[in-house]
């Protein structure tokens, strides 16, 4: 019981300490041009080993591929941390995969009654080798 209580707050601390380091990567990023599908296709989790989607809804685009990218993240530290990994430092985890979230891309964009819903996608040779890591 102590050992699910010490995730659920380092999970918690290692999230907040990423939402400020995505804001920086935001502000200096520079745009990604965007292919728009039809999100009907479109599934959330693995498509195959190098490719990884999630959804989110959020106010604006920005904001959503901000939510996306820590999303992301989010799900990085959770599969490290129940594969028992010793890689979980979130600035490790950030840079390990800057090139990925360079190249995201949106692949569906829809407006909804609370905003926006997007499906972000990143891709990456071996991607799903590096979310596994040990």
């Amino acid at each position: 019981m102590k050992l699910y209580f010490f995730l659920i707050i380092f999970i918690l601390s290692i999230t907040s300490c990423s939402q400020k380091e995505l804001k920086k990567e935001t502000i200096i990023k520079e745009p990604v041009k965007e292919t728009v599908v039809n999100s009907e296709n479109v599934s959330v989790g693995w498509s195959d080993k190098d490719t990884y989607t999630v959804m989110v809804v959020s106010d604006n685009l920005e904001k959503a591929k901000e939510k996306a990218r820590h999303k992301i993240i989010q799900d990085i530290v959770k599969v490290r941390m129940m594969n028992e990994s010793r890689f979980t430092d979130i600035s490790k985890i950030n840079s390990e995969f800057d090139k990925p979230m360079k190249n995201g891309k949106v692949i569906s964009e829809k407006r909804v009654e609370n905003g926006i819903e997007i499906y972000y996608q990143i891709q990456d040779v071996g991607l799903k080798e590096k979310f596994e890591k040990k």
